[in-house]
């Protein structure tokens, strides 16, 4: 870790610098200085359409209502980390070709490295403002406050990553054993520890549910939101002690109290991804699924309190 941390910081401002300086005007100044009068973007996370190339993906995107993607940059992604310099430029400008945009990345990176900075310079220089990282599990064998200061510290070369470069990074909260961040104060605590505007959360408001279960899911809303960067949604009914994923609308998400709260209490303006994660029988049944989605979507953002 001490050598990542090293070269963040020989990377210095300079570099940063010349990255944000090949960004468009407008699209560098999105995550700076958000409208939080104007509806959140709606986007699909590009796992789901991974079938896709970048040409088809964009077309899809245009024909289904979306207002951009959540590209997929990883392993087995849509991009892969170690061709972004070349792709993610081609997958851009086939997706902003169609009227669109990429509003977000979505990473595993877990800790700051040489890729981490070359992929959010990347980003930057494209316009990207947020960059959703990867996900910590506990240890169930060793002490929980060691695990969270180490977490926390990861975080820290995160944001200096993100801070050198430019870009916005957000921690996606999962539930389910061993998760940090399925509890949400763990998490939230660490962010705040970081101390970085560049750093927050990109919170899942269905996960937050299985978590928060009768009530406590408003409590990770208000807990959440003045650090949301953010959002994904989906839906679920229990099955059992277990969450089954339905399609939104059909399950006990009350989508539309969260969206309100982030709004409200934390001036919420970032993208809204769209999760399927219920099976489908074929890849047309999932585009048909996704159709569904947005326009329920945007109506839940209206009933959630944005008019513009």
């Amino acid at each position: 870790m001490h050598g990542r941390r090293a070269f963040l910081a020989a990377a210095g401002m300079a570099a940063a610098g010349m990255v944000m300086m090949k960004a468009s005007p407008g699209h560098a100044a999105r995550a700076e200085a958000a409208d939080t009068s104007r509806k959140p973007p709606v986007v699909i996370f590009s796992k789901y359409l991974q079938f896709l190339d970048y040409r088809e993906l964009a077309k899809t995107c245009r024909e289904l209502g979306l207002d951009g993607v959540d590209l997929t940059v990883r392993s087995g992604g849509h991009v892969l980390p170690e061709n972004v310099t070349r792709d993610l430029p081609a997958a851009v400008e086939a997706i902003r070709a169609e009227g669109l945009d990429v509003h977000m990345i979505t990473t595993r990176y877990t800790e700051a490295s040489d890729e981490v900075y070359t992929v959010c310079a990347e980003a930057a220089r494209l316009g990207i403002p947020y960059v959703r990282i990867g996900s910590h599990q506990y240890d169930e064998k060793r002490p929980l406050s060691d695990q969270i200061q180490r977490f926390t510290e990861d975080l820290r070369g995160l944001a200096a990553a993100a801070e050198k470069t430019g870009v916005t990074m957000g921690y996606h909260n999962h539930s389910g054993p061993r998760n940090f961040g399925a509890a949400l104060w763990d998490l939230a605590g660490a962010v705040e520890q970081a101390g970085s505007a560049r750093l927050g959360l990109n919170f899942d408001v269905g996960h937050a549910r299985v978590e928060g279960g009768f009530y406590a899911w408003r409590l990770h809303a208000r807990r959440a939101a003045p650090i949301t960067k953010m959002c994904a949604v989906k839906d679920f009914v229990w099955k059992k002690d277990e969450p089954e994923w339905v399609p939104l609308g059909d399950g006990i998400v009350d989508l539309v109290e969260s969206l309100r709260i982030l709004r409200e209490e934390g001036g919420f303006s970032g993208p809204i991804s769209i999760h399927i994660e219920y099976k489908t029988p074929s890849n047309d049944a999932m585009v048909e699924e996704i159709r569904k989605t947005v326009p329920r979507l945007r109506e839940m953002i209206t009933r959630a309190g944005w008019k513009a």
